[in-house]
């Protein structure tokens, strides 16, 4: 079985639409921004859980809100254009 989708929020940076979606299984939450139904960059901010722990808890955690804000911010730092120009360019000796 493939993760539930549990929550999308749009918001948009510089007349682009986004959308971050909160996806979750038995033991992993995930939260993504995507645009136009596809990743918006190679970062999620993800959970790994026991089965033990009530996952609806962990779901409704204030702690799943920063997350969402953080994986905002990824999106208006820049931060994955940064990495992949980072990596693109030759290390200096």
């Amino acid at each position: 079985m493939g993760m539930i989708l549990y929550k999308q929020m749009p918001f948009a940076i510089a007349d682009k639409s986004y959308e971050i979606r909160i996806y979750y299984d038995d033991t992993t939450v995930n939260i993504v921004a995507f645009r136009n139904n596809h990743p918006a960059n190679g970062f999620r901010h993800q959970i790994k859980i026991s089965k033990k722990i009530d996952l609806k808890r962990i779901l409704q955690s204030k702690v799943i809100d920063e997350l969402i804000e953080a994986c905002k911010k990824d999106m208006i730092e820049k931060r994955w254009e940064r990495l992949v120009d980072d990596i693109s360019n030759p290390i200096e000796n």
